[in-house]
């Protein structure tokens, strides 16, 4: 799960990051904006922020702002490509 020291400066990003206020659409917790924002690397690895597909592409999802969230590596990693429901109804989040 390694990942660049920030977060991808794109307008997409930014919109995302706004609507959510800087939280994890799965877990609801404050995701990391930079690696310096984290005591130690294994941290950030786990807690930055990252792109999701709600509906997976695996799954035809697309690549539409509408079906993108941000979440933790480590969430995102967690749910996987399962669908929504799925997702929740497993108590993973």
């Amino acid at each position: 799960m390694s990942g660049p020291f920030e977060t991808p400066n794109t307008k997409l990003f930014e919109d995302l990051w706004g609507a959510q206020k800087g939280l994890c659409a799965l877990c609801g917790q404050p995701m990391l904006r930079n690696r310096f924002h984290a005591a130690h690397a294994r941290v950030w690895q786990k807690r930055r922020a990252s792109f999701d597909h709600i509906w997976p592409r695996s799954n035809g999802g697309r690549d539409d702002q509408d079906n993108l969230q941000l979440t933790h590596a480590r969430c995102n990693k967690i749910k996987g490509n399962r669908q929504p429901a799925q997702f929740v109804s497993s108590g993973s989040a």
